[in-house]
């Protein structure tokens, strides 16, 4: 399997870029989508985690920024129906970390945004890997989607020493009930408090 190529960057499209390796082979590289715009000048030197995909037909290499953009694209392939391209679209549309988040916290409506992924689709995808990627950590760790409360909640939870994916879904939990009773508007306090009903 090749897992890392390193060489020089002869050429780039957007979703596609080809590296120039020591030995003389020019790789053809499928990249998610904006990865080839911020990679350095044609010319330099790049490395790239990579994940060969081996099909009856053809022999597609795919590149990543990080070992761990790398692992979660691996993961994306796991549920029926998500293949290659369709994990690399994914990541491509969404940030690696907004696609861990989305899936822990079961938000189907994210990943349908990406052309491709219909409701089934998402609901597989998070019935799959929900629980799988913990070991993945937290991605990027950014700020909490939502307001600086619901942000300021779950922070509070993993405080407690929840993880992070139970504190997000369990404050998911909360605001939905809030906003069902018609009284969104509540404190960071008032939410910890009634996530943890959830959690």
């Amino acid at each position: 399997m090749i897992r890392r190529l390193r060489g020089e960057l002869i050429g780039r499209a957007e979703g596609v870029v080809e590296v120039l390796t020591g030995d003389g082979v020019g790789y053809e590289i499928g990249v998610p989508l904006g990865l080839a715009g911020r990679l350095p000048p044609e010319g330099s030197e790049v490395e790239l985690h990579t994940v060969l995909v081996v099909r009856d037909d053809a022999f597609e290499l795919f590149g990543f920024e990080t070992a761990r953009d790398r692992e979660l694209f691996q993961r994306l392939r796991v549920p029926s129906g998500v293949g290659p391209r369709l994990a690399l679209a994914i990541l491509g549309a969404l940030r690696p970390e907004r696609v861990v988040r989305a899936i822990r916290a079961k938000d189907h409506r994210t990943l349908q945004t990406v052309s491709g992924v219909g409701k089934k689709t998402a609901e597989r995808i998070v019935i799959e890997l929900a629980d799988k990627l913990d070991d993945l950590g937290d991605v990027g760790d950014d700020p909490v989607s939502g307001d600086g409360v619901a942000a300021a909640a779950v922070q509070a939870l993993r405080g407690l020493g929840y993880p992070r994916s139970q504190s997000e879904q369990a404050v998911s939990r909360a605001l939905q009930g809030l906003a069902q009773a018609g009284d969104p508007d509540v404190g960071a306090e008032e939410l910890v408090r009634r996530a943890l009903r959830h959690v």
